[in-house]
């Protein structure tokens, strides 16, 4: 017999204000760095070398070890935004350097200046307080597909530090596979599994945007640490719908289903599903223009109802203007 339960739902459209992201990364090709003091210039000289070696096929320093998980959202120029987490492992306990690098093959230095430029290259001082929980947030921007970042953290020694002392270093590289929000065909963001939501009380500076990119208009989406959950907890959801037909006024018509689907005896079943949610003319302002603008969406339940166990939540988005439908999943488990 099909379990049927009715679910306390919150589900809401958000204003066009948080259709894109407030960090400056997202609005630039490169963020502006300010002027160094000549020790500083030593040290970011010294990251970079490092970093250069690396990607020349020099081993890479191990004493840092780092973890990166890409979110990927549509920008206001023909890239991709990728806010990303940064997990950090054996941090040091002092200030550092953390440099973000994208590599793509055949890259040659200028003739005139001799030096590379890479798609992407931003640079952060970092505090022992920044490092402390072992958990960083950045961003970069990058041209659809496969796309190799290269991370470096260092630790920066001051002038007063024991002679000899040798500076704690690490160097990530990964691939990330960037998706191309740019065509015609209907499309999602990173469904992201929020673990926090902050409302901002005013717009972050330029810097502050850099440090925290998952600031999306008024509110700040902190994705989640982790997909077990418990049954005092929410389930939150937030991400962007891109690429919608617009009706006859110009306005979207969207139907969105989420159906839960719970992993029992090695077999999968159907749990429980919200009603159907319809976006349309209605649920945006006057001025939304589809092709300008992705339409956003936050799902919110709490999980008194949901029994322990594995889940998997299948979202389910049309168009009903194009017909177009897609899906996304969602995994999450709930233990008591």
């Amino acid at each position: 017999m099909v379990r049927r339960q009715t679910l306390a739902l919150r589900v809401a459209a958000l204003a066009v204000a948080v259709l894109f992201p407030l960090s400056a990364l997202a609005q630039q090709a490169k963020p502006n760095q300010p002027k160094r003091s000549k020790q500083e210039q030593a040290e970011i000289d010294a990251v970079v070398k490092m970093l250069d070696d690396v990607i020349a096929g020099q081993p890479a320093p191990t004493d840092i070890g780092m973890t990166l998980t890409p979110f990927f959202f549509k920008s206001q120029e023909k890239r991709t935004f990728v806010p990303f987490t940064l997990d950090v492992k054996d941090a040091p306990a002092d200030n550092a350097i953390l440099c973000i690098r994208i590599v793509t093959p055949g890259l040659q230095p200028d003739p005139k200046t001799k030096k590379i430029e890479y798609p992407w290259e931003d640079l952060h001082f970092l505090t022992a307080a920044d490092l402390a929980s072992g958990k960083l947030a950045r961003a970069l921007m990058a041209a659809p597909g496969p796309t190799d970042v290269y991370v470096a953290i260092k630790q920066r020694v001051s002038e007063k530090a024991p002679k000899g002392q040798v500076a704690k270093a690490g160097v990530l590289k990964t691939q990330v596979t960037v998706p191309d929000f740019w065509g015609a065909e209907l499309a999602t963001s990173t469904v992201m599994l929020v673990g926090k939501v902050n409302t901002l009380s005013a717009a972050l500076s330029a810097e502050e945007g850099r440090a925290r990119p998952f600031a999306f208009g008024p509110n700040e989406f902190l994705p989640a640490t982790t997909t077990t959950l418990t049954k005092a907890d929410h389930l939150n959801l937030f991400y962007q719908i891109y690429n919608v037909s617009p009706d006859p006024q110009g306005k979207p018509s969207i139907t969105i289903e989420y159906n839960f689907h719970r992993k029992e005896g090695g077999a999968e079943k159907f749990f429980n599903k919200t009603n159907p949610r319809t976006i349309g003319g209605a649920d945006v302002p006057a001025t939304f223009d589809t092709s300008k603008y992705p339409v956003p969406e936050t799902l919110e339940i709490p999980l008194t109802s949901f029994p322990e166990g594995e889940y998997r939540l299948e979202i389910k988005v049309t168009d009903k203007v194009s017909s177009k439908t897609l899906t996304r999943d969602v995994n999450f488990t709930i233990k008591g």
